[in-house]
């Protein structure tokens, strides 16, 4: 059955009130300079390109993109600066409405930037990195924000020790939210805690560390594969020892599809939803990150609103408290469960099918509201 909250989004969606708590996302932007390709160019050759362009990237910006689209405010926290491509980089956020008021900018620092070469003959997108040696994001950064502002933060697994530091830095203020709750018996609390997700993107097997303190976790391919898991199933079932008791773990395999581990331990499943051509798969990822982040966010806030006005008590808080791993916090993740977690990931299979159809991201605000 589906939700109310998604009968309500699928073509009618109203705007967003100004009070509803935003969606952070931690990580990187950059400059993305695209070149089309019929095929992936052969060392030492000389061809042409059939396109060029360049436009903002960085897997937590690209997310802040798409869920802006979808009418979801959303903010992106990373380290900027005033090098000429950095402010091409601002303009674009303030041409999609994404907040970015909390990132340190750098005097005299750099634009990380990313070479794009996207072949038509194989859809696939090769990427080249520079850093320019940007600095990321510390905890006394992370520690400016007020946390009531926000009902579910985002990271990028990228600078480890300090990403730590930020999601326990979440527990106490979740922890401090719970026990405010507790003391006051109030049936509607003004604040939520937060929910905390984190990207594994990267082969780096440190980034394992990240896992006891997610709530939700977007496993790659890629990443999976430098573990030795063949195949979708079996990474959900080997991440889930790492990962905090009740945390909910996505595995997207591409054409494959992807599938998911409920709090419950149930596993659900959707196929790939290719469009009739492949145009861009640059941000694919980035997308189904977001579709499944703007669907559960907006399932949690419902969740919230029907258990604090229910005067009987009907619907029951079922958050599973963390028994084996470091992290003592008790997983936000108690509104998700098997209906919900089906038709976010099918969600998030339709919309990547989508974006890779277009070039780049605009479009998806129409396209979506016909699913379903």
């Amino acid at each position: 059955m589906i939700s109310t909250f998604y009968e309500k989004i699928v073509g009618t969606s109203p705007p967003p009130e100004p009070s509803e708590p935003k969606v952070l996302c931690v990580g990187l932007s950059c400059l993305d300079i695209v070149q089309l390709c019929k095929h992936y160019p052969q060392e030492d050759s000389d061809q042409r390109c059939i396109d060029f362009r360049y436009q903002r990237g960085g897997n937590a910006c690209n997310s802040c993109t798409v869920m802006s689209q979808l009418g979801q405010p959303c903010e992106f926290l990373g380290v900027l600066s005033n090098e000429q491509f950095s402010q091409f980089l601002q303009d674009d956020m303030r041409k999609y409405k994404i907040d970015f008021l909390h990132c340190p900018i750098m005097e005299n620092g750099g634009c990380p930037t990313s070479v794009v070469i996207l072949s038509m003959s194989t859809g696939s997108r090769t990427i080249i990195h520079h850093d320019q040696n940007q600095t990321e994001i510390t905890l006394s950064d992370f520690e400016k924000l007020n946390l009531e502002n926000y009902s579910w933060i985002h990271f990028e697994g990228r600078n480890i020790s300090e990403v730590l530091l930020m999601m326990q830095h979440i527990e106490n203020y979740n922890k401090s939210v719970t026990q405010r709750d507790s003391e006051t018996n109030e049936k509607l609390s003004r604040y939520t805690p937060i929910t905390i997700s984190v990207e594994l993107e990267k082969k780096r097997p440190e980034l394992l560390d990240l896992l006891p303190y997610a709530d939700v976790a977007f496993i790659s391919k890629d990443f999976a594969k430098s573990r030795g898991y063949l195949n979708m199933s079996e990474t959900l079932k080997n991440v889930s020892h790492d990962a905090k008791t009740g945390a909910t773990i996505f595995s997207a395999w591409a054409d494959r599809g992807a599938m998911a581990l409920a709090p419950d331990g149930t596993i659900v499943q959707c196929p790939a939803f290719p469009p009739h051509k492949i145009i861009d798969t640059l941000g694919a990822g980035d997308t189904f990150n977001a579709a499944i982040l703007y669907y559960l966010n907006k399932e949690k806030l419902a969740f919230k609103k029907d258990y604090s006005s229910n005067a009987s008590d009907s619907i029951k808080m079922t958050i599973q408290q963390n028994y084996n791993i470091e992290s003592s916090e008790k997983c936000q993740t108690e509104f998700i469960d098997q209906a919900v977690l089906q038709e976010a990931i099918t969600f998030g299979c339709r919309l990547t099918g989508a974006k890779i159809g277009l070039q780049g991201f605009d479009g998806l605000s129409s396209i979506y509201k016909n699913y379903l």
